[in-house]
């Protein structure tokens, strides 16, 4: 299980890296129309850069190795799209970040406490990851930089739970601890009602 958890890690990074060379920079809105371009404010644009993230991993496919790609049914889910990876006997299910790179390192909401349990529930033996872009902005286009970083939920190092709206919140280049699901369930379950959150 440890080794093929690892396994789809690597492979994510190889996907979202070559997601980044073949998809460098979008264009947000045209010049014309937005003459003193975007104002550097990442939530403006954070759905726009995942649709250009995952609907240009799910175009290439076949050419990044998968073995199949879906999209959750509703848009408000713990994941953002399932792959199947050729070296992996377990679908990877994936949640996208997009972070500014001119940002310092702190603590981001990671995943709702409730969804992630949720999620666990109907799959006890998922995968189930984030993948951080980041990316920078210049006049009215967006720069995908440096290489992705991927974390496999259970095995986030350092977490809180923000009892103001009941989040794991975690510096997304965190450092990794080896456990099960259900050591990190039991770990998020303590935290949370320590909070008052569940």
């Amino acid at each position: 299980m440890i080794k093929d958890i690892k396994v789809a890690a690597v492979n994510l990074e190889n996907i979202f890296s070559n997601l980044i060379r073949d998809v460098p920079s979008f264009e947000v809105l045209n010049k014309d129309v937005l003459p003193y371009g975007l104002k550097q404010h990442t939530r403006s644009i954070c759905w726009l850069a995942e649709q250009v993230i995952l609907q240009n991993v799910k175009k290439r496919q076949i050419e990044y190795g998968l073995t199949s790609y879906s999209d959750p049914e509703s848009d408000i889910s713990a994941w953002d799209a399932c792959l199947g990876l050729k070296e992996c006997p377990a679908p990877s299910y994936i949640n996208i970040k997009v972070s500014d790179v001119t940002r310092p390192v702190r603590r981001n909401d990671i995943a709702s406490v409730q969804k992630l349990i949720s999620f666990y529930k109907e799959r006890p033996t998922a995968f189930l990851f984030y993948v951080v872009i980041m990316l920078e902005f210049e006049g009215n286009r967006i720069h995908f930089r440096k290489e992705p970083i991927v974390r496999y939920y259970p095995w986030i190092g350092d977490f809180v739970i923000n009892s103001r709206n009941h989040h794991i919140q975690s510096v997304y280049e965190t450092s990794v601890t080896e456990r099960t699901t259900s050591e990190f369930l039991k770990l998020v379950r303590s935290r949370a009602s320590a909070r008052n959150v569940l």
